[in-house]
């Protein structure tokens, strides 16, 4: 039965909630099965078990522990030196620059532990980058390094690619990770599942998943296809001036119709259906590539704003299983300046160990400011993604949500049941133009104990007023004119501190004691006991 098992795959598609996941997901788990069967290392049940609800299948083993990634800088280094111009290198240059100011990369390279374990010996790509790395950030150095290490062995990193000929920075960052990456496989098996060779360091630094979803608008059903990427290109033409635009338009979703209509695998017929690209696992270092170059050698020199913190859950896969932050944080910027691919100049701006922005240009090293980056026109982008929260990981819906915190004053509930004091009313508060004791009563909060007695007094000093007002008005102290001029600011303030009729502000405070030790005596001790507001 063993010997059945190890031979035959089930073929019956994986369903998952009452709902068929597309051929996709029985495709890949049945293609795992057989490598994984030929490697004899797993059981069809193990395979079963790595295929997550949306079809995607996780790979049985890592071959790089990922751990053991540092998130930003271990120590606070010195910016490093620029690098030589051998000949039209400005877009190598500018590349190894990014990637050796690259936090997790650099840390890692800087341990040695890629070197004292290669299997690729003198051809190694990486070993070279790890001794560029070691010497660009082991001291400031007053002249600049010349990468002949690298450039020496350009033709093994793309054999298209001339000493002294301008090429395309962004081709080059992608040939450069795959000669890290085959340096990184060497001895290995290459019948390996793809999913395994896909667990590196360079994936678990750059790699990430894209997800395109086709769904069939008449029975609901998914297909799912899932393919790995190391950066993402941007279209700047239809994606606006800024980078959230053009992501937006990234992920935006298309329908099929028409002649474009999709046979789907449930209803076996010609449907509409939506079509949608999405990230399905987002990548520890977010590269994102914005496509200035036309097919026909121009540029695009639309300038595109862009964050220095960038959050992508947005732009992730509902279906996804992402429970870490998606908020990424800026660390280099490479530009371009020219009019073609072929031609022009490339440099970049990095942020150093220290948090502090430098622009390297070739052999030339020297700070700038935050604005002065954010106004470049970008043409590769490089983000880090931020650490998970200590003590427990936070859904990606809970990334960049504020607290509800109010003030005391605000918050009708008091913390351990405890009742709030009442506060004693400042200067500002007390109605600086009205001898009305209910006024003063109620910006306290004491309305409540006013007794009888309290209201007899206060209604026989209003009437009290009242009379010495009239006997003023007749005895023609005050005139017609007079009661109908406009009152100034100066005369209200001498109004206020002096006349018959009105009360002065140790008078009022005054009777409210008296009243509050006649009227309530209880509530008058619980308030000394209380002490004064704050």
């Amino acid at each position: 039965m063993d010997q059945l098992r190890k031979k035959y795959t089930p073929i019956n598609e994986t369903q998952t909630n009452g709902k068929r996941k597309g051929g996709t997901a029985s495709a890949s788990a049945s293609g795992a099965a057989t490598a994984a069967h030929a490697n004899g290392s797993a059981s069809i049940s193990d395979v079963n078990e790595l295929v997550e609800g949306s079809g995607f299948r996780r790979a049985a083993h890592s071959l790089f522990p990922g751990e053991r990634l540092s998130s930003g800088w271990r120590a606070v280094r010195p910016i490093g030196p620029g690098l030589s111009n051998l000949g039209n290198t400005c877009f190598l240059n500018s590349v190894l620059q990014c990637l050796t100011y690259t936090p997790p990369l650099a840390e890692y390279l800087l341990s040695r532990e890629h070197s004292s374990s290669c299997r690729a010996g003198d051809n190694c790509i990486l070993c070279r980058f790890e001794n560029h790395v070691a010497r660009a950030l082991s001291k400031r150095e007053n002249t600049s390094i010349a990468p002949k290490p690298i450039v020496g062995r350009l033709k093994m990193i793309a054999k298209h690619m001339r000493v002294g000929r301008q090429e395309d920075a962004h081709e080059f960052l992608r040939l450069l990770v795959e000669s890290f990456q085959r340096s990184l496989l060497h001895g290995i098996d290459p019948k390996i599942d793809q999913r395994i060779q896909e667990t590196t360091l360079m994936h678990h630094l750059f790699g990430g998943y894209l997800q395109s979803q086709v769904h069939c608008t008449h029975c609901g059903y998914d297909s799912n296809t899932f393919e790995p990427a190391l950066d993402i290109s941007l279209d700047i033409q239809a994606g606006g001036s800024h980078i959230t635009k053009a992501l937006r338009s990234f992920v935006r979703s298309e329908t099929l119709t028409r002649d474009n209509r999709y046979k789907c695998e449930k209803c076996a017929k010609l449907v509409e259906a939506t079509k949608q690209m999405t990230v399905y696992r987002l990548p520890r270092i977010l590269t994102l590539q914005l496509k200035r170059f036309s097919t026909f050698g121009g540029k695009i020199n639309r300038y595109v704003e862009f964050p220095l913190t960038l959050d992508m859950r947005s732009y992730a896969s509902k279906n996804s299983m992402e429970k870490e932050p998606c908020v990424y944080n800026l660390y280099a910027v490479l530009v371009h300046s020219g009019g073609t691919a072929r031609s022009g100049h490339y440099y970049c701006f990095v942020k150093s160990p220290a948090g502090v922005w430098y622009e390297l240009n070739d052999s030339m090293v020297h700070q700038v400011s935050e604005r002065t980056v954010l106004r470049q026109s970008a043409y590769l982008l490089f983000y880090e993604r931020s650490a998970p929260k200590a003590g427990g990981s936070s859904k990606p819906g809970d990334v960049g949500k504020k607290e509800d915190v109010r003030p005391c004053a605000q918050s009708n509930a008091q913390p351990n049941g405890l009742k709030a004091k009442q506060q004693v009313p400042s200067s500002k508060d007390i109605p600086s133009a009205s001898n009305d004791m209910e006024d003063l009563l109620q910006s306290a909060g004491a309305t409540s104990l006013l007794s009888k007695e309290a209201r007899r007094e206060r209604k026989k000093l209003k009437k009290k007023n009242k009379r010495e007002r009239k006997l003023a008005a007749e005895s023609g102290s005050l005139s017609t004119d007079a009661a109908n001029e406009p009152v100034s600011s100066a005369k209200i303030a001498k109004q206020r501190t002096s006349g018959p009729a009105r009360i002065g502000l140790d008078d009022v405070v005054r009777e409210f004691s008296q009243i509050m030790s006649k009227t309530s005596p209880v509530a008058n001790k619980e308030m000394e006991e209380e002490g004064p507001g704050p």
